[in-house]
């Protein structure tokens, strides 16, 4: 598996999500080009997965975490809801009341 692969894999909890983690690992982030971009749709269906409880918040926030560590993901038209979900010790903790907030204004 390559690193754009892994990248869609591991941001769309893709089946293969284990085998990403362990190719994004011992990849680094070459900030010379992007692997992959954070779509609108990818966000919501990742949201929505874990307001049905399909994903766990602390899955979450780490995936937000990787995401914003990453050079050669762009997610800069989602930026400002990955740092809050990112960030919970200046946002406060995730729950799925602030997730829902969080899809209402993604739609928007």
């Amino acid at each position: 598996m390559n690193t754009q692969k892994a990248l869609a894999e591991f941001i769309t909890f893709g089946e293969q999500r284990d085998e990403a983690i362990s190719v994004i690992v011992s990849s680094p982030a070459d900030s010379n080009k992007t692997h992959y971009t954070l779509s609108t749709e990818v966000l919501i269906d990742v949201l929505k997965r874990c307001l049905s409880n399909e994903i766990d918040l602390d899955d979450l926030e780490l995936w937000a975490n990787v995401i914003e560590s990453r050079d050669d993901i762009d997610c800069a038209e989602h930026e400002g809801f990955i740092y809050a979900l990112s960030n919970s010790e200046q946002m406060g903790e995730l729950n799925h009341q602030k997730l829902a907030q969080i899809v209402a204004l993604v739609k928007v």
